[in-house]
């Protein structure tokens, strides 16, 4: 029954209210996930060299988590979109993964830490693509801009890295721990307040699954992707490794890091237009091509100033690359089975891909030293070549997997 003492003029206010009081927490999300990526992926390879692991060992354990998430997303993301309940398997994977943090320091053995290293693959890899299902339906649903939601993510990774590499010229890397401890309470506790909409029909039969990976289109989309997270494997590494070998301060490497995010938020909070009508295959292409001439550079020099010149690049790298990615799902999958397909490209993605490269960049870097970056510009060009079969091979239907 409608109330009578609502004017329009009310119900507007009520409705905008309720637009910046969902747009703020789902930002809050994604604070809460790359607080703990702005310690992790910077200075945690700086941690496990302190525990004298070799380029080898720490290659390996890197690449664990992602390897682990090959089986922990798939399984966790087809049940989430069976019951239509994405929080609650989110609350109980924030909450071991603080547990497990604080059982890191207890031995510097590389059996221990690569069981935990599987522990940190299984809770804290599926938050993202769960989270990032609600935030992309909340989003469509309330006429929320996407970019400037994920946007609050980068400025936290920044201050998460440049705070992080402060504290760490003034202590020990000890406090590597610390930091993601507390991180990991932050998140948590943003998690308990996520919108938890169940508005998803449970699939009649079958497994998503199977389904989007019998769909050639979509496994062209996953190469897309793949290979252009797949060749930020030597970066995500052992670019902090390399720095600090070469005498950057912490401080300073939290800056090369800082700088490349900066660009990424300025790309989030602009890029909402751009994207929307692009062809998801041109946005690869911009970001494959960056990438080619980012891992040049980076490969053939340790000058600060040309570090400075191409880590902006990692707007389209990273940033254009992720908004590819969301605007493809966004538009082509269904609302049933948009979790499984998050799932599979996260999976892939950063568990299959990445997580090879990383392992890889191991052996790479401790015999080539920093032109392992050339491996990665190989890695890009495959993207490259992907990105343009998908232009061809798609043509931008919406719901293209409704049968």
């Amino acid at each position: 029954m409608k109330n009578p003492n609502l004017t329009p003029d009310n119900q507007s206010s009520d409705h905008a209210s309720d637009r910046m009081q969902t747009a703020t927490i789902l930002a809050l999300f994604f604070v809460g996930l790359f607080l703990i990526q702005g310690v992790f992926l910077p200075y945690w390879p700086v941690w496990l060299k302190a525990q004298g692991l070799s380029a080898g060992e720490i290659g390996i354990l890197l690449s664990l988590p992602n390897w682990v998430r090959v089986f922990a997303d798939p399984l966790i993301a087809q049940r989430a979109d069976r019951t239509g309940n994405r929080k609650t398997p989110m609350l109980w994977l924030g909450g071991i993964y603080v547990l497990s943090i604080l059982a890191f320091p207890v031995s510097s053995n590389f059996w221990w830490l690569a069981g935990l290293s599987v522990v940190i693959g299984f809770t804290f890899s599926p938050l993202l693509p769960l989270g990032t299902t609600i935030t992309v339906h909340e989003c469509k649903a309330r006429d929320l801009d996407y970019g400037r939601v994920r946007l609050w993510g980068s400025l936290a990774f920044i201050f998460a890295s440049y705070g992080a590499g402060w504290v760490l010229d003034g202590t020990s890397t000890s406090w590597i721990v610390w930091m993601l401890f507390i991180a990991g309470i932050v998140n948590f506790a943003i998690l308990t307040r996520m919108p938890d909409p169940q508005t998803d029909r449970p699939l009649r039969s079958g497994s998503s699954l199977i389904y989007l990976l019998r769909k050639p289109v979509f496994l062209i989309y996953l190469g897309c992707i793949g290979f252009a997270q797949g060749a930020h494997g030597t970066y995500y590494s052992f670019a902090s490794v390399h720095w600090e070998s070469v005498g950057y301060s912490h401080e300073m490497i939290g800056i090369f890091w800082s700088i490349g995010v900066i660009a990424e938020i300025a790309l989030f909070a602009v890029a909402g237009r751009f994207v929307r009508g692009r062809h998801p295959g041109m946005l690869f292409a911009l970001g494959a091509f960056a990438g080619i001439v980012r891992w040049l550079v980076l490969g053939s020099s340790d000058n600060i100033w040309l570090i400075i010149l191409v880590q902006p690049l990692h707007a389209m790298t990273f940033g254009i690359t992720h908004l590819a990615a969301v605007s493809f799902i966004a538009r082509a999958i269904p609302q049933a089975l948009a979790t499984s397909a998050q799932s599979l490209m996260a999976t892939l993605s950063m568990g299959v891909f990445l997580g090879s490269s990383i392992w890889a960049s191991g052996p790479l870097y401790e015999n080539f030293g920093s032109q392992a970056y050339y491996v990665m510009a190989i890695l890009s060009g495959i993207a490259l070549a992907f990105s343009f079969w998908l232009m061809r091979s798609w043509r931008g239907e919406d719901q293209t997997f409704c049968d």
